[in-house]
């Protein structure tokens, strides 16, 4: 009987080399994942394409240049949801264009374009005031 408790004890007895080796492999997976994702996603983007503010006069036309998404190496771009309910090329004001994409990576990532509608025939009835 005492030679069993013996081997008990000894079995639970700490061991500073095996805890070393659990504190370097869990540096090592730290440090390669680290590595992994930078490699998998080191080209992707999400950006606007053209300007990102657009000064336009009242009345003119507003032409969409769109946006692209590059996750994981694949064009995403088709994903791209955009909301410009704000904008009213009628009234003159400051509006803004939503980019967003519904993504593991951009999940939570948006874009903005900011148009500016301008009433040049206010301008110059102020002028001369």
């Amino acid at each position: 009987m005492a030679k069993k408790k013996n081997l008990v004890e000894k079995a639970q007895k700490k061991h500073p080399i095996s805890f070393l080796i659990v504190i370097v492999i869990f540096a090592v997976a730290i440090c390669g994942g680290y590595f992994t994702s930078k490699a998998l996603t080191k080209d992707d983007k999400f950006e606007i394409i053209g300007e990102k503010e657009i000064i336009l006069t009242l009345g003119d036309d507003y032409i969409e240049e769109g946006a692209v998404a590059i996750a994981f190496g694949k064009d995403i771009s088709s994903q791209i949801e955009i909301d410009s309910s704000d904008l009213d090329l009628t009234q003159a004001g400051e509006y803004y264009i939503k980019y967003s994409v519904d993504n593991f990576l951009y999940k939570d990532v948006f874009r903005y374009r900011y148009v500016i509608i301008v009433d040049l025939s206010n301008e110059g009835t102020e002028a001369s005031e």
